[in-house]
C-alpha cells in the first residue's frame, strides 16, 4: 500500500461554513442559488492553503 505523507496531516482545521454551504457539499442542490457549493469549496480551499503556507514558511524559518 503507497502512504502518501502529509505534513501535520493530523492537525484540526477550523473552516466557518454556512449550513446552507454544508447542505451544498453533500450535493443537495438549491435551485434559488447554485453559488452555495462554490463558496463553500473557496472557503475550504483558502483554509487549506493558509494552512499549507503556515507550514512552508514554519519550515523556511527551520532552516535559517
Amino acid at each position: 500500500m503507497n502512504m502518501t505523507k502529509i505534513p501535520q496531516g493530523d492537525e484540526v482545521l477550523t473552516v466557518e461554513l454556512t449550513v446552507k454551504e454544508l447542505i451544498a457539499l453533500t450535493g443537495v442542490r438549491f435551485n434559488d442559488n447554485n453559488s452555495l457549493k462554490v463558496s463553500a469549496h473557496k472557503k475550504l480551499n483558502s483554509a487549506l492553503e493558509q494552512t499549507m503556507n503556515r507550514e512552508v514558511s514554519h519550515e523556511s524559518a527551520l532552516y535559517l
